[in-house]
């Protein structure tokens, strides 16, 4: 799961370095962005609820002790929405811009393009700490809702 999280990033990333570098046109780059994007967006916070909601307290019941790590991780999470919220308004924009031709489709964006840099070295920090911290009690008691 999270190697595709990384994956949809990187892919994501070359785009918009393409676009920088005059690579691909703006109709070519939303063709391609925008349903990345979504399937991205939506597959995190699916991913996150499930954790927050399920995951994270039946492994605290199993494993007291790693109530900071999960508590971190918690925190992070609503740090990650905060980038999902941005991405999704300028994804928003950045799509509209282009569907209904306005002039405004580049000043979109590179807006959008911004809001993918600033929210990938937060997500990517996140799922090495998830990993550092709830790989390890999943490999000594597998998994917490199967117990």
């Amino acid at each position: 799961m999270h190697a595709g999280f990384r994956s949809q990033q990187a892919g994501m990333a070359d785009l918009v370095v393409r676009w920088r570098s005059g690579g691909i046109e703006i109709r070519e780059l939303h063709g391609a962005l925008i349903p990345a994007l979504q399937q991205f967006l939506q597959h995190l916070d699916a991913h996150h609820r499930i954790e927050s909601g399920h995951y994270f307290p039946a492994m605290q019941r199993i494993e007291p002790r790693i109530e900071a790590g999960v508590a971190l991780l918690d925190r992070d999470h609503d740090a990650i929405h905060a980038h999902i919220d941005a991405l999704v308004t300028t994804g928003r924009a950045f799509h509209q811009a282009v569907t209904t031709g306005g002039a405004e489709a580049d000043d979109r964006l590179r807006r959008l393009a911004d809001a993918l840099d600033r929210a990938r070295p937060e997500l990517a920090r996140h799922l090495d700490d998830e990993e550092d911290i709830v790989i390890p009690l999943i490999a000594l008691r597998g998994d917490p809702l199967a117990i």
